[in-house]
């Protein structure tokens, strides 16, 4: 599946948070936890290790002309109660 983003916003994560968006296509190929958000039905937490330490990503699945795409809202390197959920689902 085709993951896209917005640029300035992915730039703007990496400064300040030095998590890339382009890096979830390496947590997506590991074991990782995903869960819907009650706040905002239609976006997803993404919790799994991308560049080499663990992270959470917030995503949409759209739909554009030629299929399916996640659609990157923002990541941040994941909170201690992110770390826990992840160990629980993956064991």
């Amino acid at each position: 599946m085709r993951i896209r983003w917005d640029e300035a916003k992915r730039q703007k994560i990496l400064r300040e948070r030095n998590v890339d968006f382009g890096d979830l296509d390496d947590l997506l190929s590991q074991p990782y936890v995903e869960d819907r958000r009650w706040r905002a039905p239609d976006q997803y937490r993404v919790i799994g290790f991308a560049g080499g330490r663990l992270a959470t990503f917030i995503v949409e699945y759209r739909e554009d002309a030629t299929g399916e795409v996640i659609w990157v809202i923002t990541a941040w390197k994941s909170t201690a109660q992110e770390e826990k959920a992840y160990e629980h689902e993956t064991q």
